[in-house]
């Protein structure tokens, strides 16, 4: 507290232009939070410090000589990638409340870790959490033996919630995934919209195509965001071949970069699908929720599903864009009004081209769908409440100490 004002907040986090959808979350909330108090955002490294309205944009390095700020409460916003490792490492050294976007944290523990030519750290990492088993994953990873799937197993995500004062998530999912007895306070959220989308309110469907170059006339299925192999593009891919005769003019957007893991052209050549999929490559803020507006349908999938809640989905929702998504999941904890959802099992890429060809026939219901998912984000995905929410788990949580038992808010 400064005198009697309102209490500081610092903000731990990536920012833009870092391509981190975490980036663009805390850029459109930090302002938004700084309405009622003090904020200071604190990055990496100094290259990465840019104006935000109303908030004070620090370098780590910078942080680290104003004890002001670091008398503050702290909000870390965690990710699974080493744009967050600053976040990460500090809510490990000066606990704070998390807001813990990926339940899942094995690949940046293996990034900071192993990448770094450190394996007795990985190795620390998997017994502090999981003991003897832990140990045993590190001696055979040493070794060259490794299933990718113990990352979703093993996902290393306790010893930074066992410090933090509280958490906030996206999702009951993702709530379940992390809770525990005698573990911290959780507050579930939901991820909000963009202030962005409202932008694009007067934008029809013809016009977005036209500026985007995109066919006026044919069904448009998308993928949006960056396309990894957990999205499942192999699995859309495979049924946009199915579809082929039944829609002539379908085209799947591919709207975001891809992964280096997923090797998308040779899938492409080998389903013969070479006239139907436009890659677009990394897009602007602008472009991104443009691909979204002329979209017919958009496709979201996940497996592993890790427990992160997608904000391309939230925004394609709140511009109106009907979608098909997992039957459990992060996702699936929307209306059944707003998405069509998918079971898991054998068979997917058949049992996905027969929904989207149902919705692809039906334009009355994928037009209710598009309406009831606008009118529900923009309800119930404000980005004030949001803030409001975080101020009040900061004014609950901010004196508790880190690592004392607490149950679930």
């Amino acid at each position: 507290m400064t005198g009697t004002g309102p209490p500081g907040l610092v903000v731990v986090t990536p920012l833009p232009p870092t391509r981190s959808g975490i980036a663009d979350y805390a850029a459109e909330l930090l302002p938004e939070l700084a309405r009622d108090g003090p904020v200071a955002a604190v990055v990496a490294r100094r290259a990465a410090v840019v104006p935000l309205p109303g908030v004070e944009v620090v370098a780590l390095a910078d942080y680290r000589t104003r004890p002001d700020l670091r008398a503050w409460p702290h909000l870390y916003q965690v990710g699974n990638s080493l744009d967050h490792a600053h976040a990460f490492l500090g809510a490990l050294r000066r606990p704070g409340i998390v807001t813990l976007h990926d339940p899942v944290l094995h690949h940046l523990v293996e990034a900071l870790t192993l990448a770094r030519g450190r394996p007795a750290g990985y190795a620390a990492a998997l017994a502090a959490e999981h003991g003897e088993a832990g140990r045993r994953v590190a001696r055979l990873r040493a070794q060259g033996v490794f299933d990718p799937a113990l990352r979703w197993l093993m996902p290393l995500h306790r010893t930074l919630l066992d410090r933090a004062q509280g958490v906030i998530l996206h999702s009951r999912f993702a709530a379940a995934r992390v809770h525990r007895p005698g573990g911290p306070p959780l507050l579930v959220m939901p991820h909000h919209l963009s202030p962005a989308v409202a932008r694009l309110d007067g934008l029809s469907q013809a016009a977005a195509r036209r500026d985007l170059g995109l066919p006026e006339a044919g069904p448009i299925l998308l993928s949006l965001g960056h396309a990894t192999p957990a999205k499942r593009i192999d699995v859309v891919l495979e049924a946009v071949a199915r579809l082929a005769a039944r829609h002539p003019g379908l085209l799947h957007v591919v709207a975001g970069a891809p992964d280096p893991a997923l090797d998308l052209a040779p899938l492409i050549g080998r389903l013969g699908l070479g006239g139907r999929v436009r890659v677009t490559g990394w897009l602007s803020e602008d472009a991104f929720l443009r691909h979204a507006r002329a979209a017919d349908l958009l496709v979201t999938l996940r497996h592993p599903i890790a427990g992160e809640s997608s904000g391309a989905l939230v925004r394609a929702l709140g511009l109106g864009l009907p979608a098909v998504v997992d039957a459990v999941g992060p996702a699936a904890e929307y209306p059944a009004a707003v998405v069509a959802t998918l079971p898991p099992g054998p068979g997917m890429a058949d049992r996905l081209a027969a929904l989207v060809d149902a919705l692809l026939r039906d334009p009355a219901r994928r037009a209710a769908m598009g309406a009831a998912a606008r009118a529900h984000l923009r309800q119930h995905a404000r980005l004030d409440a949001s803030a409001a929410a975080v101020r009040r788990a900061v004014g609950l949580w901010s004196g508790r100490p880190g690592g004392v038992p607490g149950g679930t808010a």
